[in-house]
């Protein structure tokens, strides 16, 4: 049995960390990945699409095996209808249609109308039809009210707006569900919040691309036009301040190993404008449809970095469907397999502590460290 360097166990499961050869998602061009980063695998492998934020934020392809070995450099996608190409654009989720089309989600930041150079992000989609290399852009899917843009927001990043997403299927295949961070003024509608789009309705030309969309509101799932969402979890101390204690940034796959859904979740606290990663931590919900049917969140990782994510191995390379094995990723670097089982009454609380001295050992001090 290999080295244990992280346990959790709580009722609703129990997860473990295991050293593994250490790899990344990113090429050396990238020193780390800005943002969640999908994989769709078939046949011949894998296609993995991380973001990289300089110059502006765009997201690359990759091509891999099924181990997630990568034998060449990746390739920036094209926008061919970008309608405002100095705003960037990250592409956060990638699925395929019925039709055999990839349909992405991206983060798109524009620069808020503030004295400090902030942003207000929103969310849209895209289209492909060769694999993911070149893309069609659809429009917005969802963007914050005007009226909710605060300049005196001083995390040192965002000004409001909605964000750092993820989008995942029902198991009933009636919604693709999005968990996706709120930004806005109003802090009791800030933190990690959910949406949903019918999963029938086709990225036809021509169709609004957030038609039927929902947001889970304080009347539940409402339309969204004039709601503001209701958080999974309200910060404790919003993102108006330098020192925001809340998630963020919510990545989310099917574990068939628990028959549930893991929701993993950066979280900051003791920041100063940087959004300064306290730890990584894990929830559990059997039901989509219910956002207030996951677990209070438990750290597996003390400091670390952001955007975690789990990619799938024993039934294939999926950042949104995974067994009981699966890569364990932060910032698009592992060194770690993270392996899932049910729970039990007798909980252990022995999370992976990671600074960036850490960082430098596993992957080399020539690749900076995440943060």
């Amino acid at each position: 049995m290999s080295l244990i360097q992280a346990e959790i166990v709580t009722p609703q499961l129990r997860a473990v960390l295991r050293p593994a050869p250490p790899l990344t998602l990113h090429d050396r061009r990238s020193w780390r990945t800005d943002g969640n980063s999908p994989a769709l695998a078939d046949a011949d492998g894998i296609t993995v699409f991380y973001s990289d934020y300089e110059p502006r934020g765009h997201t690359l392809r990759r091509r891999g095996s099924r181990d997630l070995a990568f034998a060449g450099d990746a390739v920036p996608v094209r926008l061919l209808d970008d309608p405002d190409p100095q705003v960037g654009k990250w592409i956060e989720a990638v699925r395929r249609d019925g039709a055999g089309r990839l349909r992405g989600w991206y983060h798109a930041e524009e620069l808020a109308p503030c004295s400090r150079r902030l942003f207000v992000p929103h969310i849209g989609e895209v289209v492909s039809h060769d694999g993911g290399s070149t893309w069609r852009c659809r429009g917005g899917v969802l963007r914050a009210p005007a009226d909710q843009i605060d300049c005196e927001q001083r995390n040192g990043f965002v000004a409001g707006g909605y964000g750092d997403l993820c989008i995942i299927a029902d198991r009933r295949g009636r919604h693709l569900y999005m968990p996706f961070t709120s930004y806005v003024a109003d802090e009791s509608a800030q933190g990690v919040v959910m949406a949903r789009l019918p999963a029938t309705r086709p990225a036809a030309p021509g169709s609004p691309p957030g038609a039927g969309l929902e947001l889970w509101s304080a009347h539940g799932w409402q339309p969204a036009a004039g709601q503001l969402p209701r958080p999974v979890w309200r910060p404790v101390r919003g993102f108006r301040h330098l020192d925001p204690d809340a998630f963020w940034g919510p990545a989310v796959h099917y574990n068939r190993a628990l028959d549930a859904y893991v929701m993993l979740l950066n979280h900051t606290a003791g920041g100063a404008g940087n959004l300064l990663q306290e730890g990584i931590y894990v929830s559990v919900n059997r039901d989509l449809e219910d956002p207030e049917g996951w677990s209070a969140p438990v750290q597996f990782v003390r400091g670390g970095a952001w955007y975690p994510q789990a990619f799938g191995i024993d039934e294939g390379c999926s950042d949104v469907d995974c067994g009981a094995r699966a890569r364990f990723f932060m910032a698009g670097f592992s060194a770690w397999e993270i392996e899932f089982a049910a729970g039990g009454p007798t909980g252990i609380d022995r999370p992976l502590r990671l600074t960036k001295a850490d960082f430098a050992v596993l992957f080399g001090a020539a690749s900076r460290s995440p943060w």
